[in-house]
């Protein structure tokens, strides 16, 4: 998996997979597989990204992938996944750890597939 994870590290430079990947291959798991999953079961509200704790880094986040961000929101919203509900919390970090999520769902989704 480690060696999936560096390929599709290099293809992606820049984007919110590329900071996924980051934190899946240095997590404190030996196996990046962990990382992934404790993603999906925990969520980031709980603390499981390091990187995504506080404010100051969701908002950092947010505002470093916006575009991207934007498009994982409109994609959910046309998906009816996502739908235009008031959001009670800050909404930079709200959104970075929806977008987040969502990649790292996708990430895990491709390599357990290809792993098959």
């Amino acid at each position: 998996m480690k060696a999936k994870l560096q390929k599709l590290l290099e293809e992606n430079q820049g984007t919110i997979t590329e900071a996924v990947i980051n934190e899946a291959l240095n997590y404190w798991y030996d196996e990046p597989k962990q990382f992934f999953e404790d993603v999906l079961h925990y969520w980031c509200q709980w603390g499981t990204v390091s990187s995504m704790i506080y404010y100051t880094d969701t908002h950092k986040f947010y505002d470093t992938h916006y575009d991207e961000i934007e498009d994982i929101r409109l994609e959910l919203q046309d998906q009816w996944i996502l739908w235009n509900e008031p959001i009670d919390s800050d909404l930079k970090n709200y959104y970075s750890w929806l977008a987040y999520e969502t990649v790292a769902y996708n990430i895990y989704n491709q390599l357990d597939m290809e792993g098959r």
